[in-house]
């Protein structure tokens, strides 16, 4: 089929009108016009199954070389996905030689190979594949969003290996550089509740702030409330929300399978949380306060502050002798407005213990000056 009979096989469709101003733009050779309106066209479905692969074969391999790499590796993206499945990997090989020449679009189909690797079983492959778009991505300087392409096989590559700490950064990397209006509602939900599982189990994550905060998570309040609850319970250090939610999260196989690493993560999120919300000139606590607050045996808080110190989540010391834990710094987190309310009634109570040391040191001056 030649381009024009295509064109003219279009233009007989339900979609005539757009076809008509392609072809315009086509005959005229407004290149940019043209690349834009036949995004549109691609982007905006529902098209039948071969479709898009004809289109690409007759159409727009006639005029390739004439629109930007980043164009052509946006259109063909999307065509790949109607390519059948064996005949996709030579497909998006085929595109990378003729965007060879341009890093952002290299790296797009170089990340959709990679997920098609995933998808294989080729894990190894794909590690070296992520080493080598990791230099390309860092040679571009600035945030771009191809930088969402990268991260988004990364976030899957540590989600087949199991890494909930890697997952979980990359995933919060990959949803700043995208526009979450290009996710439909079952994407935004299933993304959200992968990163707040990986968010409870990374044995590195102990602020969930960022993630709380983000839009993504309203996605699951309908659909899967508890985690979301969860998560707070988690940032807060709230062992009793914990167990009150046991039923839900623990019919979820990963989290039910890590039940005594997420006690004792909770646990210290809570020793972290009752850290935060004492005054600098209050934070000896008693091993009776701490054990109250996490719903621990008071010979177990010991362990605990020691193994909150490892992880550089707190600064201080233990006095055994006494049973109090010296706390002297918390790890910074990100806070929410709950936090962040505690945080201003502990500067108004700093703020009066300043006016008042003034107003002393006021009253003492003419004493002061006549001895």
């Amino acid at each position: 089929m030649t381009v024009q009979s295509f064109i003219g096989h279009q233009k007989a469709g339900p979609r005539s009108q757009e076809w008509i101003a392609i072809e315009d733009y086509y005959s005229r050779k407004l290149w940019h016009q043209f690349t834009l309106a036949l995004i549109k066209y691609v982007k905006t479905g529902p098209h039948q199954a071969g479709h898009l692969a004809e289109l690409h074969k007759t159409f727009v391999s006639d005029f390739d070389h004439r629109i930007s790499s980043l164009a052509l590796s946006t259109i063909g993206l999307i065509v790949a996905e109607d390519v059948p499945t064996g005949e996709r990997m030579e497909f998006l090989e085929g595109l990378l030689k003729k965007v060879s020449n341009h890093p952002e679009a290299k790296i797009k189909i170089m990340a959709k190979m990679g997920s098609l690797k995933i998808d294989d079983g080729q894990i190894e492959e794909v590690q070296e594949l992520i080493k080598t778009l990791e230099e390309l991505v860092n040679s571009l300087g600035e945030i771009t969003p191809v930088h969402g392409s990268f991260y988004e096989l990364s976030a899957k590559f540590y989600k087949v290996k199991g890494d909930y700490n890697s997952f979980y950064r990359d995933s919060l990397r990959y949803l700043g550089c995208i526009d979450l209006d290009d996710l439909t509602s079952k994407q935004k939900q299933e993304h959200a509740f992968h990163i707040g599982l990986s968010a409870l189990l990374g044995d590195k994550v102990y602020n969930f702030g960022e993630l709380l905060a983000h839009p993504l998570l309203e996605s699951l309040k309908v659909a899967c409330p508890w985690i979301v609850e969860l998560l707070l319970a988690f940032n807060r250090g709230d062992m009793n929300k914990l167990e009150q939610l046991q039923p839900q999260w623990s019919q979820q196989p990963d989290l039910a399978r890590n039940e005594v690493a997420l006690k004792q993560k909770c646990a210290l999120l809570g020793l972290m949380e009752l850290t935060f919300n004492r005054p600098p000139s209050s934070r000896s606590i008693p091993f009776s306060d701490v054990a109250a607050a996490v719903k621990l045996p008071v010979d177990e808080v010991e362990l605990l502050v020691m193994k909150a110190i490892s992880l550089n989540l707190v600064k201080g010391s233990i006095d055994e002798c006494d049973k109090v834990v010296n706390l002297t710094w918390v790890q910074p987190r990100v806070l929410d407005l709950s936090q962040i309310k505690e945080m201003n009634k502990g500067i108004k109570k700093w703020a009066d213990s300043v006016e008042k040391t003034v107003q002393d040191v006021e009253r003492q001056i003419p004493e002061l000056l006549c001895n």
